[in-house]
């Protein structure tokens, strides 16, 4: 596996920084630990020990390399039942292959409901045209899944007299 030069692994996974942590230093320890977790899934790095503490949750990281061991603390900003899907995020953004659509379940949790109804997951296409291009969700309407109509998967076509 080839893998991208880190300022271009920060630009790509910017946008998931930004969504899950808004602070700088919330940011930081994010990539941190996110590059972490990733060079465990490269078995660059094994994970020692993962503690829990009043203090705040942390884990514990040995080099394979050097065996220096090293601990990061867990962000605070990263919800536990999102971490598997984050890293796996993470991995697909890190890695120098050509850029794919996000996951489905992760894409759910962070658009699911906030977005407009046009912001579902379609495969290929999940923000819709008019929020992409605006920068943030110009349609909105909360999501119920039983009174949603299924949406088509291709936007509708408009037909335009001239006079």
């Amino acid at each position: 596996m080839v893998y991208l030069a880190t300022q271009e692994v920060v630009e790509r996974v910017r946008p998931l920084l930004d969504h899950l942590a808004t602070r700088t230093i919330d940011k930081a320890h994010l990539l941190q630990y996110l590059s972490a977790m990733a060079g465990v899934e490269w078995d660059l790095f094994e994970v020692v020990r993962d503690t829990e503490a009043d203090a705040g949750d942390a884990i514990t990281i040995r080099d394979r390399a050097t065996c220096e061991t090293f601990v990061l603390p867990y962000p605070t900003c990263l919800p536990r039942r999102l971490e598997p899907l984050i890293v796996a995020e993470y991995l697909r953004l890190a890695s120098a292959r050509p850029l794919t659509t996000m996951d489905v379940h992760l894409f759910n949790a962070f658009y699911g409901g906030g977005y407009c109804a046009g912001c579902r997951w379609h495969g290929e296409r999940q923000v819709c045209h008019e929020c992409h291009y605006a920068g943030n969700p110009v349609n909105f309407e909360p999501f119920h899944p039983e009174a949603a109509p299924p949406l088509p998967l291709e936007p509708p076509t408009f037909t335009i007299d001239a006079l």
